[in-house]
This record gives C-alpha cells, structure tokens and sequence, in this order.
C-alpha cells in the first residue's frame, strides 16, 4: 500500500520538475530512440516504469515499509498496555479502594502518559514522512542526472512524460526511451547524496507540509 502511494506521489513530483528540465538546446544527432529520430528531436518516457524498476528505491522502500511496520507495532502495543491500564484504574476507583486524592495523582500520571504516546506518535510520522522526502528528492535527482547526460549525448530537444497525469495524450513508441534510462539510473546507487539545490528544496517542501497541518 506504501509503495503505491509513494509510486503516485513521485510521479507528481517529478512531471513538474521535468517541465523546467527538458526544453533545451536544439540540433545534434540523437540515436538513443531510433535511428530515424534526426528530423524530430522529441521523445519520451514513462516515469511510472522507470520508478517501479528502479531497483535501488524498490530497496529502500522495502527498508521504509518495514521501519513503518515495526513502528506501528511498538506504537500499538503501547497503546494497548496503556489502555489497560486505565480499565484497571477505572475498577478500582469505582469500586471505593482508592481514596479521592490518589484517584487524582493516577489520573494525572495516566493522562501523562497519554500525551507521551500522542507526542511519540507524531515524533514517528514527521521522521517517517522527512525519510519519504528525501526518497523522493534523490529519485529526483537522480532521474534528472540520467536526462541531462542523455540530453547531453544526444542533443534532445524535449523528454516528454507520457502515463499517468501527463498532458501527453499520444505517442510514437519507436521515441520510447525508457529502456535505455532504466539501464542508466539502476547504474545509480541511493546513497542519500544530493547536491544543495535539492537539499533546499527537501527543507522548503518540509515546511510546507509543516504549515498546512497547523
């Protein structure tokens, strides 16, 4: 299920990100699409695909899934013991065994622990959803290394997103370049390496989502 969103989430991402990136310089010989393709320097790819074979992020989002299920788990059973806890506290008062000024102390004490729990919660999603962001800044980055060279080797004039929510409604398959940019980007580690620009970015983005929650 995480995969999915995180797999919907990036390809949003990054068809933005490919807008500013792909109208450049015109001319060349491009080869890389088909053999034919000197007349029309256009091609494509499916960046739905090229983030599915990605083996490198398939690596780290299984890491992510199973930080989120062992968390998940710690935080229930948390949750749980608390829980009974309070049943336990509640038989007890209501039964006339404690005296009035312990029930305070106890219910201020199980209140404490109630915000603590809420507090590790919330603790667990923000490092939860900053790792995701930067899963998502080095995908970027990484994709956009892997164009840029292309680009640079074949003197493209645009890289078109087709699938999903692309604007591009219909395609010649021979301008496929998908293939040639899985084979370049699974030659990639992810390594949490990049460069500053995208580190700004990651930090304006976090604060985004930082604000719209308040």
């Amino acid at each position: 299920m995480m995969n999915r969103q995180f797999f919907v989430g990036m390809v949003a991402v990054l068809v933005l990100t490919l807008t500013s990136l792909t109208a450049c310089q015109q001319g060349g010989d491009p080869g890389v699409a088909t053999s034919n393709s000197t007349s029309n320097n256009i091609v494509f790819i499916r960046l739905d695909s090229i983030t599915k074979q990605y083996t490198a992020l398939a690596t780290k989002l299984e890491a992510l899934e199973a930080k989120v299920t062992q968390m998940d788990a710690a935080q229930q059973e948390r949750a749980q013991a608390l829980q009974r806890d309070i049943q336990s506290f509640q038989r007890r008062a209501q039964s006339g065994r404690m005296a009035p000024k312990n029930i305070g102390i106890e219910e201020e004490r199980l209140a404490g622990r109630q915000q603590a729990l809420m507090q590790e919660a919330e603790q667990a999603r923000q490092e939860l959803q900053l790792e995701q962001l930067k899963l998502e800044a080095e995908f970027s980055e990484n994709v956009k290394k892997v164009l840029r060279e292309i680009q640079a080797e074949f003197n493209y004039d645009y890289i078109l997103n087709y699938g999903g929510n692309s604007a591009v409604a219909m395609v010649n398959e021979a301008y496929d370049i998908t293939p040639e940019v899985v084979k370049r980007i699974n030659l990639i580690p992810m390594d949490g390496q990049f460069d500053n620009k995208e580190l700004s970015e990651l930090n304006e983005k976090g604060e985004e989502v930082s604000t719209e929650e308040q």
